[in-house]
């Protein structure tokens, strides 16, 4: 600005006949040439800052969007990567899979099959806050003999299921290798929780199971307000104060993570908590769950359309042109909702009877909404364990009080070793995380594996009986 007024002083010493309007005229245009650079300036220091956050931009016209509408088209982009744009076939089910529907064992209900096994169980109905209705099984353990002696350990355990599941994962493996039955043989107190939207929890007090409400939760609300229900249902009935160990199958290590965070006070109603495969920082995941990130916050409704505009694929079955694109494996398994999501198609299929497939393809997926598998997927794209939709709203974790035990596989993809590894430097009272080493255990075969009994649950009946006494200096390896 000075520069201008010296500039026209000079100008009007130098030639007498320039009049008082001239000299205003000139500094005018100077100011309006110079309010101009500065706007030139801004405008380039501003597209070159959007190249530099978001160099995927190619579109230059994009660069004049509010930053709202980018989001959006860089969701729908991605969706169009993930189906390929591609037009869907006709969908038919496979002959294996018509097949399998003929087994007895099929359609069987976990209080059925607990039957056919050979055990007792009970079914009890738990209202939430919210109002959900759930169902818990409970089996009778039979108390151990010695000699002319009867008596049971007084130990009660609940089991919860992974993500689309249901109690009935935990006894697909039969009488004599399912975790339940033997923690129940040893005289434990077993029982087995179902998380809202499966198929033994769809009552509600209000809303209907085919409304969209009805499926408004992710984990959060199964932390939240199922596992308070059921542990304060567990209390009345047992009619004891005694403390209870938790198991934790993927999922369910994600929810009673958001119970203890959330609400500390229910800290004093666990003695021990065993995490199988936990799913909590998902940074390195791999398969299928990743490519949704870039969907996860503001999903299209497109995508919405072909996952479920709330229960998570109703059909129970992905599209051939996803599952072609993305997995590699047995049609039958690729088409599964879960084992496509969670990247954990069976590798050893010769250990697997007709009767266990009919079992297993029949319970799994159990249901769920759709909010649960893009609350993970935004796991996987801020590297945190936060809430629904809100990521700087993280879950307090170093305030978690229970030992906990972690057991992980060098072979799972979804809960990999190095997230696990995170959890366990998170938690306050971490007893062991112990990694099993490349013994083709993907994140499914840590309840359904055939070596499942082995690897696996040996480790935990050790947990169980030692482990708040465990040296973690041991070598936590197989």
């Amino acid at each position: 600005m000075k520069l201008i007024l010296v500039s026209a002083i000079l100008l009007f010493y130098h030639n007498h006949c320039v009049n008082s309007y001239a000299i205003i005229d000139v500094i005018s245009d100077k100011m309006n040439q110079f309010s101009h650079s500065i706007k030139v300036a801004f405008k380039s220091f501003r597209v070159k800052m959007k190249d530099f956050f978001f160099p995927d931009m190619i579109n230059k016209k994009e660069t004049d969007l509010p930053l709202t509408n980018y989001r959006k088209s860089r969701t729908n982009k991605a969706f169009s990567d993930f189906v390929d744009e591609m037009a869907a076939e006709s969908e038919t089910e496979s002959p294996e899979y018509l097949t399998l529907k003929s087994d007895p064992t099929a359609l069987m209900s976990t209080p059925q099959l607990a039957t056919l096994h050979g055990k007792r169980i009970e079914s009890h109905i738990v209202l939430t806050k919210d109002g959900y209705f759930l169902t818990l099984h409970r089996l009778i353990s039979p108390c151990r003999r010695d000699g002319d002696k009867s008596y049971c350990n007084n130990e009660t355990v609940l089991l919860h299921h992974g993500l689309l599941g249901s109690s009935a994962d935990w006894i697909l493996l039969g009488s004599d290798d399912s975790l339940p039955y033997i923690l129940s043989n040893l005289g434990y107190d077993v029982w087995m929780a179902n998380a809202r939207g499966n198929y033994y929890s769809r009552g509600h007090t209000s809303k209907q199971v085919d409304s969209t409400d009805f499926w408004k939760f992710s984990w959060h609300e199964m932390g939240y307000y199922d596992l308070p229900a059921v542990i304060e249902y567990m209390k009345t009935v047992k009619n004891t104060s005694s403390k209870i160990n938790y198991i934790g199958y993927s999922m369910g290590a994600s929810a009673f993570l958001v119970l203890l965070s959330s609400l500390p006070q229910y800290s004093s109603s666990f003695k021990l908590a065993i995490f199988l495969a936990p799913l909590a920082f998902l940074s390195n995941t791999e398969g299928p769950l990743r490519i949704l990130r870039a969907m996860a916050f503001n999903p299209p409704m497109h995508l919405l359309k072909l996952l479920g505009n709330g229960e998570f694929i109703p059909k129970r079955k992905v599209p051939h042109w996803i599952s072609n694109k993305y997995c590699q494996g047995p049609e039958l398994f690729c088409c599964n909702p879960l084992f496509f999501f969670a990247g954990a198609i069976p590798s050893d299929t010769e250990y697997l009877d007709r009767s266990f497939l009919a079992r297993l393809m029949y319970h799994v997926p159990a249901g769920g909404s759709t909010n649960t598998v893009l609350h993970y997927a935004q796991l996987i794209k801020t590297g945190k364990f936060h809430k629904f939709n809100y990521e700087t709203e993280e879950y307090p974790l170093s305030q978690i009080s229970v030992p906990i035990a972690l057991i992980s596989s060098t072979d799972d993809t979804l809960a990999t070793v190095a997230d696990v590894l995170r959890l366990y430097f998170s938690i306050q009272k971490p007893i062991d995380h112990y990694v099993i080493h490349d013994k083709n255990l993907n994140h499914t075969d840590f309840i359904w594996g055939h070596n499942a009994a082995e690897l696996v649950f040996g480790k935990v009946v050790d947990f169980l009986t030692t482990g708040l006494y465990f040296n973690t200096t041991r070598i936590n390896e197989v």
